[in-house]
């Protein structure tokens, strides 16, 4: 351990049995604290060995035997005994052990064996605390400071195992919070980034190692496999003797090779908002990080980026690409709420601002979403609720109910729906807009690809749509057969793979906005609407919009009245305002802009509304009242419709900034999936100018429609 610090330039120090007091460097801090796992109290080190698996005590009390799963079946047989009735470890009798096979079998637990290799995290912030100039070495030459990185750390354990606790010799250093830069001209240097994984290659055994013999003195020399080149290094003469008599040594040892995966990372050039996607990146997953991340993950990640030549022939062109190989992966599972406590702040206060007529506060927030459209109160409602979202629930048995809601646009040409999909394209903190024209089954879920390295698993939209939005311009200009593919990744959020002997599960966990023509291009007076779409399809979108375009004089006027102020008005210089100015804009009565309703609809998915009881009753009225009501639609009323009104009343709570769903959302809810029969989803659906007067007069007439006027006195 000595000789390995030294290099580093650390210090290797220790706690002595004499009571002399030494100090390791902070990177095996972690390895040094904490005592037995017998004690109460075990510390960091306790736990650090029952996630390892390894450093476990050899004495074991009827109430503790998790040391088995690092020792022969042998001694498991003997400690069974042991810990059943006695307290010191049996002997053997001279004719061998009293258990015959089966009785061994059946006694023995079911443990599966050790992993080949552990992780152990080490932040580079605190490493930076604690040594600067080690951490600007690891930072910059992180091929040659990484691998004595892991060997100190098994000789760190090593140092302070006790003579009845097993060692992990297989240990990576894994960094952590790394600055986060990347350009080609870091080549060779420890960086970090983050995207979306696109593709997934099948895992394969690398070997890393090649093992020489000399054939004169037996001595045997490695040679590592150098990236650059897809080769081993060239190695001619023996380290001892210097003969150039080596022989490359035959078998295979675990030793000596590595799990392999690559995938491919789309990087973002920011990554709190939805613009242009970056070329695509190789990224080279080895050893423990093999099956980390699965297609549509969004993913942290640090290493060391590599150059590959192509070719090195005399008198070719070079030819280059440039990977990554990754020393550490963190996965997202939740959206990334990033905003500051003063921002927080600001968002109650401005509820606060408004707690005498939260609906006026409500609608302010809607005449921010796409402001390019006079009016369209009903389809701006609907977008907001959808992008605020419902909470996700799991049963008992595992089952998940999904908490993202779905929204279909059924209008005619020149209704403003590309407008809205690309609008919540933009809201949205992960998204993906597509059109059907462009779209198949496989674009839209997942897909396998071959290329000469083999089997590839490629994301869809719905994959990479994962936590986020997933939009649809024409979805009917997709074939019925492209259309069904997503059935499954709209209700069970998953999307199922199992071609060319890729078999795996990905989730879809997204809402899908979709926007379509009615059949014949436009609706027809006096006529149901139709549309292409079949009932299984339609039956799980939760809200189905009519955009009709009346062409009403009065309200044509006031809609080219506000396109021609808008093309004549001084546009506003987009730029990046700070959290300052956000928290003027939300403490003054102006629009907000598209990046503080972004922040505002990311920070909201945090909430988690309960339902009330006035809430739950006309939910459950609403359903019955759709039920059985003889104009009903077969396919909009199934048991869906009672999920999806509890999924829209939470979104609606969220987006009023609450944490239980009350009686107003409920009621807009219904009003939304079109009990209301004053709601009008037209196209002329301009914002009340008393919303407050407008929701009591509405919701009497709801009330009075599902037969539960005994609330009106609570509107």
């Amino acid at each position: 351990m000595t000789v390995v610090l030294g290099r580093m330039g650390l210090q290797p120090n220790r706690m002595e049995r004499d009571g002399t007091s030494h100090h390791y460097p902070m990177i095996y801090e972690p390895l040094l604290r904490g005592g037995s796992r017998s004690t109460a109290s075990c510390g960091y080190f306790g736990n650090l060995c029952r996630n390892w698996g390894s450093l476990e005590e050899g004495k074991s009390t009827q109430s503790s035997c998790s040391f088995m799963d690092t020792l022969m079946p042998l001694f498991i047989a003997i400690t069974i005994n042991w810990n059943d009735s006695r307290s010191s470890p049996p002997s053997f009798p001279r004719g061998g052990p009293p258990y015959d096979v089966e009785s061994l079998l059946d006694k023995m637990p079911l443990i599966p064996p050790p992993p080949l290799h552990k992780d152990f995290p080490c932040s580079f912030v605190s490493l930076f605390e604690d040594d600067a100039d080690v951490a600007q070495k690891i930072l910059q030459y992180p091929r040659y400071y990484l691998p004595h990185c892991d060997k100190s750390a098994v000789e760190a354990q090593e140092e302070i195992a006790k003579p009845e606790q097993i060692v992990k010799r297989k240990v990576r250093i894994r960094v952590t919070a790394v600055p986060v830069t990347l350009d080609q001209g870091q080549i060779g240097q420890l960086v970090s980034t983050s995207g979306v994984i696109v593709r997934i290659s099948q895992p394969t055994i690398l070997k890393t190692v090649q093992r020489l013999i000399c054939t004169d003195c037996k001595h045997v020399t490695f040679a590592n496999y150098e990236w650059e080149r897809q080769a081993f290094a060239d190695i001619t003469n023996c380290e001892e003797c210097h003969a150039s008599k080596l022989k490359p040594v035959s078998g295979f040892d675990l030793d000596d090779s590595s799990d392999c995966q690559e995938i491919g990372l789309q990087e973002k050039s920011k990554t709190d908002s939805n613009v242009i996607l970056k070329e695509e990146m190789r990224v080279t997953l080895l050893d423990d990080l093999v099956d980390k991340c699965r297609p549509g993950d969004h993913i942290e990640i640090s290493g060391i980026i590599v150059r590959i030549w192509d070719s090195l022939e005399v008198g070719e062109r070079l030819e280059a690409t440039t990977i990554m190989l990754a020393n550490n992966i963190a996965v997202r599972r939740k959206i990334c709420e990033t905003s500051s406590q003063e921002i927080k702040d600001a968002f109650k206060d401005y509820w606060e601002k408004y707690s005498d007529n939260p609906l006026l506060g409500r609608d302010n927030i809607l005449a921010s979403i796409c402001p390019q459209l006079y009016g369209m109160y009903t389809a701006k409602l609907a977008l907001a609720v959808v992008l605020a979202g419902g909470v996700s629930k799991c049963n008992e048995s595992g089952t998940r109910v999904r908490g993202e809601s779905h929204l279909l646009l059924v209008g005619d040409p020149g209704t403003g729906k590309s407008q809205l999909l690309r609008t919540a394209s933009r809201l949205a903190i992960r998204s993906v807009l597509t059109t059907g024209v462009g779209s198949t089954a496989a674009g839209l879920t997942a897909s396998a690809v071959r290329d000469s390295e083999g089997w590839h698993l490629e994301a869809g939209a719905l994959v990479l749509a994962d936590g986020g939005v997933c939009c649809v311009d024409e979805f009917t200009t997709m074939s019925s057969q492209d259309r069904t593919s997503v059935h499954e990744a709209m209700e069970q959020q998953t999307i199922s793979i199992a071609k060319a002997g890729l078999v795996s599960t990905l989730n879809s966990r997204c809402s899908v906005i979709a926007a379509i023509n009615p059949t014949g291009g436009q609706f027809t007076e006096d006529e149901e609407w139709q549309t292409n779409l079949g009932d299984p399809l339609l039956s799980r979108f939760d809200i189905i919009l009519l955009l009709k375009d009346n062409r009403n004089p009065e309200w044509d006027k006031l809609t080219s009245d506000h396109i021609l102020r808008a093309a004549y008005e001084k546009k506003e210089n987009i730029v990046q305002t700070d959290s300052k100015s956000h928290i003027e804009l939300l403490k003054s009565e102006n629009l907000w802009k598209e990046d503080i309703l972004r922040e505002y609809l990311a920070h909201v998915h945090s909430l988690q509304p309960k339902l009330t009881k006035e809430a739950e009753m006309i939910l459950r009225a609403t359903y019955l009242y759709h039920r059985s009501h003889p104009g009903r639609r077969e396919e909009r009323t199934t048991v869906r419709l009672l999920d999806s009104l509890i999924r829209l009343a939470e979104g609606h709570a969220r987006l009023m900034y609450r944490s239980n769903v009350e009686m107003i959302d409920a009621i807009f809810v219904a009003k939304l999936v079109g009990t209301g029969s004053t709601f009008e989803t037209n196209l002329g659906c301009p914002f009340p100018t008393d919303p407050m007067a407008t929701y009591r007069s509405e919701g009497k007439k709801l009330l009075s429609t599902i037969d539960l006027e005994s609330l009106e006195y609570l509107l």
